[in-house]
Parts: C-alpha cells; structure tokens; sequence
C-alpha cells in the first residue's frame, strides 16, 4: 500500500526547523509541516508505551503511515509521563480489525479501535479531515458527526490546540508540527488550532479542555483563545451534560487542580454550568472551596492523595457555615444539610451515589462538633468503617482552625487509640471516571492506603445499603436509618 504522506527525505530538504531553536518556529505554518529531526527533539521509543511501539510498528511494517499523537507527543516533549499513548494511521478501523485481532471498534461520532494488551488498551484513530458545520442549521456551528477520513494536514488542523497537534514518525523518529505547537510549548501559551470564536462553537467542551489544559501545565491563553473563552460561555450549554461533568471533574481531580477552578470561577463557567451551586455559596463560599482544593494539592505534592469522595465533598463544605453547635440540634441541622447537598448535587448532574457519600461525610462533619463530649460515642464512632474519610475532610477544610484545635484533639486521641493507622487516602491519584459511581457498582475500586479503607471503594458509608440498588435508585429513607445507628449510638449520653 502506498503512503499517503510524501517521502520523508524529501520533506526534510523542504523544510526543517530544529526544536533547539523554538524562536524560529512561525506560529502558522501553512500546507508544509516543520519537521524535526531525531537529533533535534528529545522523544526516545525508551520512553514510549512497548505495547503501543507494537501498534506503530505493525502498521509500518503492513506499510501504513503510523504517529504516536496528540497528548503523548507532548508530554514527552515537555519530560512528563504520558497516561496514554495514542496511535493515528492512514488505515481505515476496518484494516485495523484485520490486522489486529485482539482489537474491536468503539465510538458514534468517530469509530476508533482498540487495540487490547491484557487489561490494556491502545487506541488508534484513522486519520481525519475537517468537517464544515451544517450551513442550514440556524447559523449554528456544533458539530455533532466528523465521521470522515483525512490525511494527515487535515487531522492536524482539526485538532482543538497546537500543543496537542503534534505527530511523531515512526518510520524516522522525526516530530511533524503543521500548526507550531513546538513553539506553543515552549512559550507555555495554549493556542486554538484556527479561530477559536469559530472552535469553540463547533464544539464547546474544548474550552473547558482548555481550561484544563492550562491548569495541568501552567500555561497561558494566547489572546484570541482568552478573548473566545470570556466571551462564549453561554455555548456550554449546548454540549453533552455528560461531556461537561466529565471534563469539569478532570480539572478538579488533576494536579493543579486549584487553579483550574478559579479559571471556571473567573471565566464564568461555574455560573452558567451551576448557578444554584453559585448562588448556595457566594463569593465566601467558594473561596472556601478553592482553599479546600488548595490544600489537597499541598498534600498532592507530598504524594499524600484523596479519594474522588473526599474531593467531591469540597465542593459542598461552605453549606455547613451557618452551623451554631450552642443553639443548634444535630440532627435538625443534618437533615438540612443532606436536603440542601442532594438538591444542588442533583441540579449539577453528579451521579448520585457520589453525592450520597458527600452528604455523609458532612453529616460526618456534624458529628465531630456536637458530640465530641459524649465518650461512648466517641469511641464508636471512630471505629465506623467511614471515620478516616470524615477526619480527612475535616483536616483539609478545618485542621488549621484553632477554635477548633480542642474537639479535633478529642477524635484524633480516640482514633489513635485503636492503634491502626488513619486511611482515608489512596495510593496513587483517584483517576476513577467521574460516571463509574451510576448503576451497582457504585465507583468501582480503587488501591486505598490502609486496611480500614477498602471498602470504601463504592460508596463508602453505605456499602450494604446500596448492595442491591437499582440504577441510580436511591431509598433516602433507608439511608438515613443507616446512618442513624451511627449518629444515635447504643444509648444516650448526658
């Protein structure tokens, strides 16, 4: 079969820009790419996926065009490790199944395929081409079906940013830039692949992708993609609900995750997505949800990491402010909590099993502050399978308050003495998918540190509850009567 790229010699004596001078690099390229010798880049197959080194090399060799692409290329340019390597090839998904056996076709808007390696998989994308917006549709610019092949310009500038429009060769290990994307990551600027007014109207997720991308590396926008981003926040709304929720908890879960969120605050987001969010909080509230992030990505960088739960609750902590332990009851104040979460966590389209399990850590909350002088209770409750989870939250939202420091010394001598250590962590950054909590598997499982943490993996106050649940079906009643046998204890206490 031939190549569809033209030879690769011949596009080196075209044009060649070495990385080691990013400066030189245009910001628009035009047809012909800047080609960047292996010399002049520091991308080594060493550092690449041996699985997806198979997958470029088995199309090579059946003398397909083969590229390591997109975000792979670009953490290895910038000395990260990737989280995926993905493959894009002139091969069409129906070529791909014959040639890979172990492989099978996912997707709607775009068939890709899978290649499987034991639990792994490497995904390898057709090339494709622009696609025009329908014209007849009002004037609007959503793309709802880019089901069409390309080569390998045309999938370049149909990528969403420069950084991420990055191709290596297999065949002669050279990077292949049409849009300057090396210079992009160099500069540290996140640039829109074409206009991004028109961009972010075909697909409005990718200014959330944007957004993300920013936080994760500490870029900038370049002034058209920060213009667009303060400009066209009312085209979220068109997008996939399940899109947008994906996406605003990978910029919550990743690192850096505190500047991501004063981006969706500053640019607008965070109102137009969750306005009844916005409105329960203020503007105090949610500086006190950006202290909450702040402080787990102080502990991210002491490789001391949460489970998705734990940050998910953040979101919720300013709803326990109005809390006056000398004139409040306990359980008055719970019901209004757990009424209040449940409301705001529906509107937001959180599943609703990670919503459940922020409602009891924050009932969890209530606990430590009304009942710390009951020692019967005190020892009960810090043997609860969920207690390590409720003291983790506590510590990031309220460790350093010392009118406080009294009652956190109460429960952190009691949990002490069962003589285990306090879990309430996981081994490594919760990389759950955020839609993994609907239906009865309740957020799947995930490596927790300590012994007293594993089954938490679903939901962790009400494992036994939830057991037999129907999709999204929640019994609230029973719920409550379960964590009333915590809440009340054996007897009462004067």
């Amino acid at each position: 079969m031939e190549s569809a790229r033209p030879n690769a010699g011949e596009a080196h004596q075209r044009r060649f820009v070495p990385f080691n001078n990013p400066e030189d690099l245009p910001h628009r390229l035009g047809p012909a790419p800047s080609l960047i010798g292996r010399e002049d880049h520091s991308i080594s197959r060493k550092d690449i996926d041996r699985d997806s080194l198979r997958v470029l090399y088995g199309l090579k060799d059946h003398n397909y065009d083969a590229y390591l692409v997109g975000g792979a290329v670009r953490d290895l340019l910038m000395g990260k490790t990737p989280k995926d390597f993905d493959v894009a090839t002139d091969a069409r998904p129906r070529d791909l199944r014959r040639l890979f056996r172990n492989s099978r076709e996912v997707g709607r808007r775009f068939r890709i395929v899978h290649v499987f390696f034991g639990q792994k998989n490497v995904e390898c994308a057709t090339l494709r081409a622009a696609v025009e917006p329908n014209g007849d549709n009002n004037g609007e610019l959503y793309i709802e079906d880019d089901n069409q092949w390309g080569d390998l310009e045309t999938d370049a500038y149909r990528r969403d940013f420069t950084i991420n429009a990055l191709y290596y060769d297999i065949r002669d290990f050279s990077l292949i830039d049409y849009t300057g994307g090396v210079r992009d990551i160099a500069a540290k600027i996140i640039r829109c692949v074409g206009d991004p007014q028109v961009r972010f109207r075909e697909d409005p997720v990718r200014m959330l992708r944007a957004i993300k991308f920013a936080a994760r590396f500490n870029f900038t926008f370049d002034p058209d993609t920060e213009r667009a981003l303060r400009e066209l926040q009312g085209e979220i709304l068109k997008a996939s609900r399940f899109r947008v929720t994906e996406e605003i908890f990978r910029i919550i879960t990743q690192a850096n995750r505190t500047a991501g969120l004063k981006m969706l605050v500053d640019f607008g987001f965070m109102g137009v997505l969750y306005p009844d969010w916005t409105v329960a909080l203020g503007e105090a509230g949610i500086e006190q949800v950006i202290d909450y992030f702040t402080a787990i990505d102080k502990a991210a960088e002491a490789e001391c990491y949460f489970p998705l739960e734990v940050i998910t609750t953040g979101l919720f902590i300013p709803l326990l402010d109005s809390v006056d332990v000398s004139r409040d009851q306990f359980h008055k104040v719970a019901a209004r909590v757990t009424q209040e979460v449940r409301s705001v966590g529906n509107r937001m389209d959180l599943p609703k099993r990670l919503v459940n399990s922020a409602v009891e850590i924050l009932r969890g909350q209530l606990y430590l502050l009304f009942f710390a002088h009951m020692n019967k209770r005190v020892r009960r409750y810090v043997s609860a399978p969920f207690f390590d989870l409720v003291w983790r939250v506590n510590q990031l939202a309220f460790g350093d308050l010392p009118e406080l420091a009294e009652i956190n010394d109460v429960w952190l001598s009691a949990r002490k003495s069962l003589g285990s250590a306090i879990g309430g962590t996981v081994d490594s950054p919760d990389r759950r998918d955020i839609f993994s909590f609907r239906g009865k598997t309740g957020g799947g499982r995930h490596g927790h540190s300590g012994r007293r943490d594993r089954r938490f993996a679903r939901d962790a106050v009400l494992d036994e509850v939830l057991e037999g649940a129907e999709d999204e079906g929640f019994d609230d009643e029973s719920i409550d009567q379960e964590t009333a046998t915590w809440e009340d204890g054996d007897e009462a206490e004067g």
